[in-house]
């Protein structure tokens, strides 16, 4: 793991080992943000200086249910106070709890170190470079909700290190992160993680557009030892609420056991002109397994299937071999500006600012989400360990399923309206409609149209 940090940092630095005297265009941000604060402070030489600042969402929705009962009502979803500081020419630092978030509190923990005119070291707890989508700050998001591809692959926050370099016509940030902050510890290795986001762009007073990718090799997190090895016990829940604010009940969604390694990759277009605004985005996601074979091999000798298939070679060519899970997702948005002004996109984090107060905003999204990787040739029966995929009558008989995944597949359609009172207060309201094929939960097969009507008031000082 180490080796791992080293060889990430020192690719990163190339190039970008020199200080830069002037106030960075990333440094001109954060010092307007802390100049904006109600509690701050700044020394008289003007080298150092913090402010202290809040955020808080208040949300509220109502379901129109299918099958499955969802619960309407409303929440306070996010409650953080945060922190800013300038530390002398080259460094800034953000600390940043949520007082509502369940078992993590912490979010953006990071030091900053400008050591060039176009780009910053990272250090601490903050969110894998990857997507445009997956990096925007919820309360710029022009939805109330990620959409459903990017709560199932999206990367979250994790302690690392990275690199960012912005120029005119070049973006990029890569890094190196280990596990999430978590106060609980569990036996084997933390997972560990490589990100990187690069783009190429146009970018003017009217007219901005970029383009490009990312992408993110991960090992997750070992689930304790189990049978003397972390190395096979490693699982993941790839699942969405079919973005929803309020209930977080994942009807679409399924476990995958025995991952190795993950390996995400994505495609984005972002492009404004004056007050309108696209986006496009496509996330692939693929999951690498292995059994313990010589294991399951073991307990297996002295049982009928045993005397049936008495060599490791064998046994495998009953089982399986381990296959890899394909997930994907496509999501495509638009906005409009009525009134209040036009997009400006943000040269630093390479995504449009928010809209400034007194502006009325319209937005529409579609995506699609597929969690089905269905082997050919499977079919789903009941078998006597229970319902499942199966590739021939001899491993129903046995109740020895494939490696087939089923986590639904859905599209959804979500079209709203923000109003932005102020620059620091927004009103939003949002309709989505979620078609959903999961015919093979036993639980959720019969949900198939699903409506929802969302609103949240957000602020922040």
């Amino acid at each position: 793991m180490k080796k791992i940090f080293a060889l990430a940092l020192c690719s990163i630095a190339m190039g970008s080992t020199m200080a830069y005297a002037e106030e960075t265009e990333a440094q001109a941000e954060m010092n307007g943000y802390i100049q904006d604060g109600l509690a701050k402070f700044t020394s008289s030489n003007g080298l150092y200086s913090f402010r202290v600042g809040a955020r808080a969402f208040i949300d509220g929705s109502y379901y129109f249910d299918d099958y499955t009962d969802r619960g309407s009502g409303a929440n306070i979803s996010s409650a953080r106070v945060r922190v800013f500081s300038k530390l002398g020419n080259h460094f800034d630092f953000k600390f940043d709890v949520d007082f509502m978030s369940k078992g993590n509190m912490l979010k953006d923990v990071y030091l900053r170190w400008h050591s060039n005119k176009n780009g910053f070291f990272m250090l601490g707890n903050f969110i894998e470079p990857f997507s445009a989508e997956n990096i925007q700050t919820t309360m710029n998001d022009p939805f109330i909700t990620k959409s459903a591809t990017v709560q199932a692959f999206g990367t979250g926050r994790r302690v690392g290190v990275s690199y960012r370099y912005y120029h005119p016509y070049f973006w990029g940030e890569a890094g190196a992160f280990s596990q999430a902050p978590s106060q609980e510890y569990v036996q084997g290795d933390k997972g560990y993680s490589l990100s990187a986001r690069l783009l190429g762009r146009y970018t003017s007073e009217d007219f901005n557009i970029h383009a490009g990718g990312s992408i993110n090799w991960s090992r997750p997190d070992a689930q304790g030892i189990t049978n003397g090895s972390d190395d096979y016990n490693r699982s993941l829940v790839v699942g969405t609420n079919l973005e929803s604010a309020v209930d977080k009940l994942q009807l679409a969604g399924a476990t995958i056991n025995n991952v190795s390694n993950v390996l995400k990759f994505g495609f984005e277009v972002m492009a404004n002109y004056r007050n309108v605004y696209f986006k496009g985005e496509y996330i692939g996601a693929h999951y690498d397994r292995e059994r313990d074979w010589n294991y399951n091999f073991q307990n297996a000798m002295g049982t009928f299937m045993g005397s049936m298939f008495p060599t490791i070679s064998a046994y495998k060519a009953l089982m399986g071999e381990d296959t890899k899970v394909k997930f994907y997702g496509v999501s495509v948005e638009a906005g409009v500006l009525v009134f209040g002004g036009d997009y400006k996109y943000n040269r630093v984090n390479a995504l449009m600012n928010r809209p400034g107060g007194k502006t009325l905003e319209l937005v529409a999204r579609f995506n699609h989400t597929n969690l089905n990787d269905i082997l050919p040739g499977s079919w789903w029966a009941q078998g006597a360990r229970g319902a499942g995929f199966y590739t021939s009558s001899l491993h129903q008989a046995f109740g020895i399923t494939n490696g087939s995944v089923s986590g639904g597949r859905l599209n959804t359609f979500t079209f709203g309206v923000n109003y932005y009172i102020t620059n620091s207060v927004v009103a939003r309201l949002d309709y989505n409609y979620a078609h959903l094929n999961h015919k093979y939960s036993l639980q959720y097969c019969e949900d198939k149209n699903l409506h929802s009507l969302q609103a949240r008031l957000a602020f922040e000082f």
